[in-house]
């Protein structure tokens, strides 16, 4: 029992397993994708008390409507719906620091604009915080799929245990960040989304490790993540390999990481930045070591 106690940082129990949900959306996201992220929330078996939705600047007449529609369909619901909006586009990190300040709850439970939850979502995230004591952030594996062409959708997995996700964040982010549900306190503890271009969350959960705190993520598949080429090749280009750069030099610098690490970080995931935009897609799914759904 002293090694358990000695592995986590002890935090206060849970008082209460209500959760607000947290999402941010701009104006060049899908409306049908919006709407049915939207549904997928109130179809949960296990609903948030609390829903933050963050305008990421100004939004279009499509989008406007259907939030306009969606808060009504919560409030029927009983879910308070909580809608900020920033003066111009600020990014996915700023926008969720800026929601997360607007939470009531202490479990918070992070909802992409484009994405579907599988109905069971919540109610298995709940129930293992309220079984998992010292527990900060619970993730879950996920499917990825792309909604403009007719291949099977695959699984974006990641590991489970506190050690493995350690070993794993030294390499690749640890956590699918649309399926994350945290502590609020403890995010805010580590200084919450950081200002580190198209590494917001993956620094986050390094800062929540590197803390001692308790985190892990469900086997359960629970998301269906919107994932097309777009997605991907914007993730490549000199541009994103400085980005890649100066992310690894934080976790070097953090020692999170040693010099040989950080050396073939720079060779591998960098260099992956800089192959032609046509092998990207092939390079993504061997890094992610994705598997096709009907094939394991």
């Amino acid at each position: 029992m002293k090694g358990m106690q000695s592995k986590y940082r002890q935090i206060p129990k849970l008082t209460s397993t209500l959760y607000t949900g947290l999402m941010s959306v701009y104006s060049r996201e899908e409306p049908e994708l919006f709407e049915k992220a939207l549904e997928s929330i109130l179809m949960q078996t296990c609903r948030p008390t609390y829903f933050v939705l963050v305008k990421d600047g100004a939004l279009g007449k499509e989008l406007n409507e259907i939030i306009k529609n969606q808060r009504r369909r919560f409030q029927t619901f009983n879910i308070e719906f909580i809608e900020i909006t920033n003066r111009e586009n600020y990014g996915l990190g700023r926008s969720l620091n800026i929601g997360l300040k607007e939470c009531p709850t202490e479990l918070v439970a992070r909802f992409d604009s484009d994405d579907i939850n599988f109905a069971e979502r919540m109610e298995k995230t709940i129930s293992y915080y309220s079984s998992t004591p010292d527990l900060a952030v619970l993730g879950t594996q996920i499917y990825e799929f792309d909604n403009k062409r007719n291949d099977p959708p695959v699984i974006k997995s990641v590991p489970r245990s506190l050690n493995c996700i350690r070993n794993k964040a030294r390499k690749r982010n640890p956590f699918n960040h649309m399926s994350v549900t945290f502590r609020k306190s403890v995010i805010e503890s580590v200084g919450g989304y950081q200002n580190v271009s198209l590494f917001e969350d993956y620094y986050l959960w390094v800062r929540v490790i590197q803390n001692k705190y308790r985190v892990g993520n469900l086997n359960d598949v629970l998301v269906c993540a919107h994932v097309d080429k777009y997605f991907v090749y914007k993730r490549g280009g000199f541009s994103y390999f400085k980005k890649e750069s100066f992310f690894q030099y934080l976790l070097l610098k953090l020692n999170f990481i040693n010099k040989p690490q950080f050396l073939f970080n720079i060779l591998t995931r960098g260099g992956s930045r800089l192959i032609p935009k046509r092998f990207l897609m092939l390079i993504y799914r061997k890094l992610r070591k994705c598997s096709y759904v009907n094939g394991g």
